[in-house]
């Protein structure tokens, strides 16, 4: 069983050890080099994401087989759009739940810095 990875980031190898043991998966396939980079930009202007996305999708068609599963998460048209796509192929669709622990440094001028620390902490099937 396959993990299809379409995310914004390398997934850690956490990540992948823990979608071994609870999700079953064997292998794991990230987007080809010229989707991932296209998966991080999402026109912000356009009124429609269905032709950004569709090179995913076709992706996912050519690539998915039953059995296998989508981890998706990203900009809320496309990860919707995917999420449609996976329940209509009956694939099982998942994200990635995480832990944040903020770090607030105060700096000499008064300025604030806040640093965000994410870590995984499972994966959950949507809804």
């Amino acid at each position: 069983m396959k993990l299809f990875i379409l995310i914004n980031h390398s997934a850690t190898a956490e990540q992948r050890e823990n979608a071994i043991r609870s999700l079953g998966v064997d292998s794991f396939c990230e987007l080809p080099p010229h989707l991932k980079a296209s998966w991080a930009l999402v026109p912000p202007e356009a009124d429609s994401v269905s032709q950004h996305v569709q090179p995913f999708l076709d992706w996912l068609s050519q690539n998915c087989a039953s059995g296998d599963v989508v981890w998706v998460q990203g900009e809320w048209g496309v990860t919707v759009s995917v999420l449609d796509w996976c329940r209509a192929q009956r694939i099982r669709c998942v994200y990635s739940t995480t832990a944040r622990v903020a770090v607030e440094h105060r700096e000499a001028d008064g300025a604030v810095q806040m640093t965000h620390v994410f870590k995984h902490v499972r994966f959950r099937e949507y809804p």
